[in-house]
Formats: C-alpha cells, structure tokens, sequence
C-alpha cells in the first residue's frame, strides 16, 4: 500500500526480486483493476524473466481504498507518479518501464507528454489515444447547452464502455477536452520516452485504425494481433505473444 499526499492510498500487488535490473509498472483499463487477468498474466511472466513487476488500482477502481478516490486524470496522474517515486526510492538501481492497457495507456501518453517518467520505454496494449474523443466526442466542438446544462446540475453522466457501467465526474469530462493525446503528440512528442503499441485487429472498443495512425504518423512501432479483440486473448497463443513483445521492448538496448 503507498499513501498520497493528498491521503489517499494506492493498494499494490508486487513481484520485485531484489537483484532484478528492471522494475515494469503495471498501468489496467477502465473499470479494472490490478488483479485483471492481463494484469496476472504479466506479473507472473516478468517473474519468469527475473524481471520485477508492480500493478496498481488507478483512482475510483478495485475494491480497496484507491476506489473512494475520485475518478479524475490529474488523479491518474498522481497516482502514477507515487508508484514511480516508491520504486526509485526503494530500488534505485533498476530501470523502470511502464505498460500501459487501454485507458491505462491513455493516462501513461499524457504522464509521458507532461515528462514525469523517470522511466523511458512505454509498451502500450490496445492504448486508447482517442479517449477523450470516445467520451466526449469532438474535443474541439462547443458543449451541447442542454446537455451542459444537465451536466451543470447533476454534476456527472453515466456512460457505458466496454459494457461497463460508468460514471464520470464533470470535472473529469473537462480534464478529458483539455487533454486530447492526438492534440498533444501532433504539437510535440516526447523527447524522453520510447512507445511501443500492439493492438488487436478487430478490437471492437479503440479501432485499430486510430492507433495504427497514430503510431505510425509519430514513427512509434506498432504490431497488429490477426483476429484478436480489445483484451488480445481471444486466442490462448496471444497474451503470449503480447508479453513476449513487451520483454523483447524493454530489453532492447
């Protein structure tokens, strides 16, 4: 568990050896949590490689404390940064590396746009780099007044993403329309990191097209999974392959 400043806590599951080189934060999707099969999978993976791991519940998900934190980006952030502080404090020594899923890479393209890595190799798994536009639509439109004025009064909406049921704050929304990740890569790209996408080719949540296009205008490498979907484990062979992508980025020299 690692507290905030702000008093919040940040429940963790760890698998660090002590003598490892390289130490991958674990950053889970909308409406998951650190115990996600994903999540699992690359813990016990990394493991094998005598590589550490750390997955984390992001703000207002999982069953423990980091669910009564409000679901709000700069909270993401936050949160982000302390597990990063936690690891460079206790093992200096290693390199850190992020993975990033979904909504999670999401909030790992912007922690790595407004520079707060330490680390530089980002691996992103089905990134959503059009969040803000699956949410809120045309980022640069002007507010419908009724819907604003509903949202005015009732302070959040109910929306549902990938079959889940969720609930965004207003706050949340405007932090959305201020921080599109296509805006802020096609203005500048982050000189201190490295991203690496892999994608499901039929993910039916973040079409694969706009992370095709996104890595590919901003040169990042991206590998397509044939036949797969938004989780990549259609297939019993893919989480395989995704993390076996992911240890040969990190490792890369």
């Amino acid at each position: 568990m690692i507290e905030k400043e702000n008093l919040h806590r940040i429940p963790c599951i760890a698998d660090i050896p002590e003598s490892c080189d390289r130490i991958v934060i674990i950053i889970h999707g909308l409406s998951s949590s650190k115990e996600s099969e994903n999540a699992s999978y690359m813990m016990k993976y990394f493991a094998e490689k005598d590589m550490g791991a750390i997955a984390y519940d992001q703000p207002g998900h999982g069953l423990e404390e980091a669910a009564e934190e409000s679901l709000l980006l700069k909270n993401c952030l936050d949160s982000l940064a302390c597990v990063e502080k936690y690891i460079s404090e206790k093992y200096p020594d290693a390199e850190i590396c992020y993975f990033g899923s979904s909504f999670g890479g999401y909030v790992l393209g912007i922690y790595l746009a407004r520079k707060l890595n330490s680390g530089r190799k980002a691996f992103m798994r089905c990134s959503a780099v059009i969040f803000p536009q699956m949410i809120v639509g045309d980022v640069h439109a002007e507010p419908d007044p009724e819907a604003m004025k509903y949202l005015d009064m009732q302070g959040y909406i109910d929306a549902e993403v990938d079959g889940q049921d969720v609930r965004f704050l207003k706050e949340f929304l405007e932090e959305l329309k201020a921080n599109s990740m296509i805006d802020i890569y096609d203005e500048t790209l982050p000189d201190n990191a490295e991203l690496f996408f892999v994608h499901g080719e039929k993910d039916p949540v973040v079409p694969v097209h706009t992370t095709k296009a996104f890595a590919e205008k901003h040169g990042y490498p991206i590998v397509i999974i044939p036949d797969e979907g938004h989780s990549i484990s259609d297939s019993a062979d893919s989480p395989a392959k995704v993390a076996d992508a992911a240890y040969e980025f990190f490792c890369k020299g």
